[in-house]
């Protein structure tokens, strides 16, 4: 079944198949021009201005069968969406999605991680596809942490990751993140070994594309090379 994946940037992608287009964690970058008649749904993992802002919402009201599901830390007051020019009547599409749970939207089934950072991962499933975005759910590994703190962090992050062990994901947005220097790869690699991944989009690069080259050809990810995209520019476009 057809599904076309765009790269918008940072943690953002868009995927579009036959009913659905689905806008993962927006920040900034042209999106493509849809069909209208499909149903368009807007995931934000959580409050991060890297991961969500309110231009998302300047979409309703132009798309007939549009929603937005949102990590349960975005918290949105009258109030506040009116300051930011908002009609609050959004409020009547926004679902709110907190960690480990599931949801249905018509025939789009959602299920949620706990992010090892704030709020969730996403699940999605629909149309015979299943589609993983990680949010800020990653291995964080800082150098200048004490011992403890990261070794809680491995800890969470396994135990997410376990839950998912084994997992059949068509398509998959996973951290990479070059900042966390020897430890950039730690959460994609333990992805990669528990689920049954067909593409594994790198994200959270911070415009270091050169880091997803370097995964591919490490001792451990070079077994993974032939899942993990290449990504080089926002707006690139991936028929899968």
């Amino acid at each position: 079944m057809w599904m076309k994946v765009t790269y918008l940037y940072h943690s953002g992608f868009a995927v579009e198949l036959e009913k659905h287009i689905f806008v993962f964690d927006y920040m900034k970058g042209k999106l493509p021009d849809w069909d209208g008649r499909k149903e368009i749904i807007f995931f934000a993992s959580h409050k991060h201005p890297d991961h969500f802002v309110m231009d998302i919402f300047q979409w309703f009201g132009k798309y007939e069968n549009l929603r937005y599901v949102l990590g349960s830390d975005i918290k949105l007051s009258d109030k506040y969406l009116e300051c930011n020019g908002v009609d609050p009547c959004v409020k009547t599409v926004i679902t709110n999605a907190g960690k480990n749970r599931t949801l249905e939207l018509g025939d789009v089934k959602i299920e949620t991680l706990r992010s090892t950072d704030e709020g969730v991962a996403f699940i999605v499933c629909t149309e015979g596809k299943t589609i993983y975005h990680a949010g800020d759910l990653n291995w964080w590994h800082w150098e200048g942490e004490a011992d403890s703190w990261n070794t809680q962090m491995e800890k969470d992050y396994k135990k997410e990751i376990s839950l998912i062990d084994g997992r059949h994901f068509d398509v998959a947005f996973v951290p990479l993140d070059p900042r966390l220097e020897w430890a950039y790869g730690l959460g994609m690699q333990e992805f990669l070994e528990h689920t049954d991944t067909d593409h594994v989009f790198p994200m959270h690069m911070w415009d270091d594309y050169r880091i997803i080259d370097k995964y591919k050809k490490s001792d451990k990810g070079r077994q993974y090379a032939d899942k993990v995209m290449e990504i080089s520019r926002p707006g690139q476009e991936y028929a899968l």
